[in-house]
């Protein structure tokens, strides 16, 4: 696998945005089996597997130097100095970069925070074409609110212009949004096709804090692309009227063909509770609902411990909670709590539970095609719902790495004439 190394002014434990996404895409990629190098001003790094350099230097120059910075941006003043730290920087990035296959700068290059690191790298780039440079572009100095400022008012050295906004050739500039990239793509003349858009991402796992058996699960059957899903957190009794909700699934499939339907529990060791499964398993196989149910005891010889279900609940679009009979309701309180929606049956007792905040159905009196047309009807118009997929699906920090900036490594970068 190829030696990346990212580039920052700062890392963790510093605290920022920019700080903290270097940190994930580290983290990430070295999992995907990537050796990483993270190469900064400042910053810590406890994961034996995430080599990390400190070159004070590359950090912002008004952190260290801030006499010079004040000479650099305010003045206009290109003199020894910066040349002095520029060579500096120079021969940190050669002893760092001496092996590494790739390099990405977050932010480093269209910043005015150091402006001789700018200068250094870009002749470093020149001087060594074969290796595959990335600009990770989350902000500009000369862009505000997608507008470019005035450039004759806040520049004073024609030096600082072309640091910022010359293009460095063989660098490929990655871009946050579409709605940065127009204003970006104007301000350094670039052509469309010179820029690639890789959104930001949260690490779904890590920001929900999910078990590791929930996370293996997830990505087994991929469920963050799958919609909606559906989760049932009982055990397999006839009771439980699951026959009902894969009936309801089966109507669901016809508009949503990436359904999945997960039950959580298990059979008891009673005769008929074991028919019951089995009947179950039949009924998924006569459905064709194989590829869109999932039973826990498949693969689970426990029960489920209460983190692990709080994941579930997180990740669920609805869950489906339509028993014949029950003495309480307590998923009525987890629904809840988990501000997740819940379809439950017509009962006294859930009535009590959950009063007038909780969808009803009486499933004695309403066929399964009639509950899907109401369960279609809410996902249409819930924001919240296909807000919480369209985050899930597009969002999810690993997968945009796998998908988006992976498959850049394995080409050729783009040439800028």
């Amino acid at each position: 696998m190829k030696k990346i190394a990212i580039l920052h002014f700062a890392y963790p434990p510093n605290i920022g945005g920019v700080e903290g996404m270097v940190k994930e895409h580290a983290e990430i990629l070295t999992n995907l089996g990537y050796e990483i190098t993270v190469i900064t001003g400042s910053g810590e790094e406890k994961n034996p597997r995430i080599k990390l350099v400190v070159i004070p230097e590359l950090q912002s120059v008004m952190s260290f130097n801030p006499f010079l910075q004040e000479k650099i941006l305010d003045k206009g003043i290109i003199d020894d100095e910066f040349y002095k730290l520029a060579g500096i920087i120079d021969q940190g990035l050669e002893k760092a970069l001496e092996k590494i296959d790739v390099v990405v700068t977050h932010n480093m290059i269209t910043i005015v925070r150091n402006l001789p690191f700018v200068y250094a790298f870009k002749n470093f780039v020149k001087k060594y074409p074969k290796k595959k440079y990335f600009g990770w572009i989350h902000d500009h100095s000369y862009i505000n609110e997608f507008q470019i400022k005035d450039l004759n008012k806040i520049i004073h050295s024609k030096l600082e212009k072309e640091l910022l906004t010359t293009p460095i050739k063989n660098l490929t500039y990655i871009l946050i949004s579409e709605s940065f990239r127009e204003p970006f793509a104007q301000l350094m003349g670039l052509h469309h096709g010179e820029t690639v858009v890789i959104p930001n991402g949260i690490d779904i796992r890590y920001f929900l804090e999910i078990d590791d058996l929930i996370w293996e699960i997830i990505e087994k059957y991929n469920l963050i692309k799958k919609f909606p899903l559906i989760l049932s957190p009982v055990n397999i009794l006839e009771r439980k009227n699951i026959d009902y909700c894969l009936d309801i699934i089966r109507e669901l499939k016809k508009t949503y063909p990436q359904i999945c339907y997960i039950i959580t529990g298990k059979p008891s060791s009673h005769r008929s509770t074991v028919e019951y499964y089995d009947r179950l398993k039949k009924k998924i196989d006569d459905l064709d609902l194989k590829n869109n149910v999932i039973f826990f005891n498949d693969f689970l010889n426990r029960a489920l411990m209460r983190s692990e279900i709080h994941d579930l609940y997180q990740i669920a679009d609805i869950v489906f909670f339509l028993s014949k009979s029950e003495n309480f309701g307590l998923p009525l309180l987890e629904a809840a709590l988990t501000k997740t929606a819940i379809l439950v049956s017509d009962l006294k007792v859930f009535r009590e539970v959950g009063g007038e905040f909780i969808k009803y159905i009486d499933y004695r009196a309403v066929n399964p095609e009639k509950a899907a047309e109401l369960v279609k009807n809410f996902i249409e118009q819930s924001l919240r719902v296909k807000l919480n997929y369209r985050s899930r699906s597009q969002y999810d920090l690993k997968t945009i790495l796998k998908e988006k900036f992976i498959p850049l490594i394995e080409k050729k970068p783009i040439k800028l004439v």
